[in-house]
């Protein structure tokens, strides 16, 4: 039996770039405070396997604590595909304990976009299946080419739609979500999109540069209070009103005791 040998990360400096290849099927770009994450296996329509979603994590992670890091942007190689998520060879052969390890994976994966103090931006190419579309409906921004096509085909292969699939509802609609996850049949971007579920839908050429507009907006914002809104998202999803609001209330006081409101205030009279 040979070997299996590990595989190393490649870390080069591109100009203002950092540039890490990971297993040379994800690619973790820093171009100044944003971070590019790009699944780059596009022969493959970008699907990942177990080893590469380990990766993401572990630079996720990373990411949760830098206070460099503003925005973060996942994207997928070539024009056909953002990604068709995990790779159908994972679930082969699992049993009740190795199918729970893999989707707390995927869960962790989901996590981490929807809770790190950055904003995640998703720009989304082609194919957006299974968990590639559970992972962007856990981002803060969706943009999508005009060639995006959305599913999650997982009944098809007898296994049921988990994790970010609880908020599909909330972004199309029940009867669509109900559709969607009952017959796993693509849904094109237009149909996608009738109740909001994109930020944005923009032609393929385009898709880069509109993601980096809308980061480059976000960086330019008080990293402090980009937090604190993220933060509030959360509880504004998972309590109930009173303590929704009374959380809203504690995290505008404690805004003032920093310097970043009078910053702020100062140099908004100073343009009047």
């Amino acid at each position: 039996m040979h070997k299996k040998r590990k595989r190393i990360p490649i870390i080069g400096i591109l100009g203002r770039r950092e540039i890490v290849i990971a297993d040379n099927n994800v690619i973790f770009e820093r171009k100044g405070k944003i971070e590019w994450i790009t699944f780059n296996r596009p022969e493959k329509l970008n699907c990942l396997t177990r080893f590469e979603l380990s990766l993401i994590i572990q630079q996720l992670q990373k990411i949760s604590n830098s206070d460099t890091v503003r925005a973060v942007i996942f994207t997928g190689k070539g024009d056909k595909s953002f990604s068709t998520g995990m790779h159908v060879n994972e679930f082969d052969q699992l049993n009740p304990q190795s199918a729970y390890e893999l989707i707390s994976e995927l869960r962790m994966a989901c996590q981490l976009i929807r809770t790190i103090p950055q904003v995640v931006i998703m720009a989304i190419n082609g194919h957006c299946i299974g968990g590639a579309l559970e992972m962007s409906m856990a981002a803060d921004i969706r943009i999508a080419s005009k060639n995006a096509v959305f599913s999650m085909p997982e009944i098809n292969l007898g296994i049921p739609s988990v994790l970010d699939s609880v908020l599909l509802q909330k972004y199309v609609g029940l009867s669509l979500a109900k559709e969607m996850l009952l017959l796993g049949e693509p849904v094109d971007v237009e149909r996608m999109n009738q109740f909001g579920f994109l930020n944005l839908v923009v032609e393929q050429d385009q898709l880069r540069e509109t993601a980096e507009v809308f980061a480059n907006k976000v960086v330019e914002k008080p990293f402090y209070t980009v937090r604190q809104q993220k933060e509030l998202f959360q509880t504004w999803q998972n309590t109930n009103l009173d303590y929704a609001i009374k959380d809203s209330v504690n995290k505008f006081a404690l805004t003032f005791s920093t310097e970043i409101p009078q910053k702020r205030l100062d140099a908004f009279s100073k343009r009047e």
